[in-house]
């Protein structure tokens, strides 16, 4: 089956092979949820088997299961989002001010330090700017807490001005912090990582995390921290400070709502919700069979004598499905990540409430 990773094998297509039907693999009868698609009611795999049309059995299965996943995943989404927003908004832009005044002290290894733990949220990395007071080019390089080398480059720099370098988008995952170094000839310009006004102040401090809203946005996902260095191979040890080291980074945060649905955690038979999303994606992928075998050109016995029994199937699934969906809108946990919180309420208040 061809489906999306974090959902593979969620569902099978039937228990065992049946020597009537041709062309079964072993993989077909995989499922970590213990459902099959063949076991919902008007399934039976030779009835399948007999439709005929242009796609065979296998075929109509494994496209029932992934436009069944795609739908499940907009579907619930939506429910969710009826009474969940999001915990942050998206942000998109520079990390590190554009104004700077004079140039900072010498030192050989200088760049930015970002830490954050916001589970299923991102940084997405487009671009790096240097304002240093030489022109030429500078290696770079970004380093996570375990010495993981997540990109080596160099970057222009022109005297006394922004100079921008693109690079291939690089999507880093907030667990913990990664290291923007450079290696330049020529000193940095104090450019500031946040204005400190609108009563926020720059801070970073790893025992206590002080994401917070502020007028530069990107505060409320991350700490960032300009380090700099002439010898120590620790970078966790090298001094922060809100200078950016005359660095930009050019990017946006993100969080992976979806993934509040599917993870490497996912219990599919001994978790309730995990369950239920199974049982979402099993009724929805016996509705798409249905409509498949009803859509089919050919006219056979089953085809004929089917359609009324069909049309009843399917509405069973939907409305199983949708009762799946309202419950897991209802009782997912918002701690499977930190990209959701409660919608908060809005309109008046009683006037019990208020005094």
């Amino acid at each position: 089956m061809s489906v999306p990773l974090c959902f593979d094998s969620i569902i099978g297509f039937t228990r065992k092979e049946d020597i009537c039907v041709d062309d079964y693999l072993a993989e077909y009868s995989i499922s970590n949820s213990g459902l099959y698609l063949d076991e919902l009611q008007g399934m039976n795999l030779r009835i399948l088997n007999s439709t005929g049309g242009s796609y065979g059995i296998w075929e109509k299965m494994t496209n029932a299961i992934e436009n069944a996943i795609s739908s499940f995943k907009i579907d619930v989404l939506r429910e969710i989002l009826k009474t969940k927003e999001a915990a942050r908004q998206r942000f998109y832009g520079d990390i590190g001010g554009k104004s700077f005044t004079t140039a900072l002290d010498s030192y050989s290894l200088r760049g930015l330090r970002m830490y954050s733990d916001i589970v299923g949220g991102t940084y997405t990395l487009y671009g790096v700017s240097l304002i240093l007071d030489q022109t030429g080019v500078a290696d770079f390089s970004i380093y996570d807490d375990f010495g993981t080398v997540w990109y080596n480059g160099n970057l222009n720099h022109t005297a006394g001005k922004i100079t921008y370098n693109a690079i291939t988008p690089l999507a880093l995952p907030l667990t913990g912090n990664y290291y923007f170094i450079y290696d330049a000839n020529g000193d940095p310009y104090n450019n500031k990582l946040t204005c400190n006004c609108g009563g926020f102040k720059w801070c970073f401090n790893i025992g206590s995390p002080c994401f917070k809203h502020s007028r530069d946005r990107w505060t409320e996902w991350a700490m960032v921290a300009g380090i700099y260095s002439n010898s120590d191979p620790v970078m966790s040890n090298w001094p922060t400070t809100r200078d950016a080291q005359g660095m930009i980074l050019n990017g946006d945060f993100g969080c992976d709502t979806l993934g509040i649905l599917c993870s490497e955690h996912s219990d599919w038979v001994g978790n309730e919700i995990d369950l239920s999303i199974a049982y979402a994606i099993l009724y929805k992928a016996g509705s798409f069979l249905s409509a498949y075998i009803m859509d089919s050109e050919e006219v056979n016995r089953y085809t004929l004598l089917g359609i009324d029994g069909l049309t009843a199937n399917m509405v069973y699934y939907e409305e199983r499905y949708k009762v799946m969906l309202e419950f897991i809108a209802a009782n997912i946990e918002l701690d499977r990540n930190e990209c959701l919180k409660c919608r908060e309420t809005h309109g008046y208040k009683r006037m019990s409430q208020m005094l």
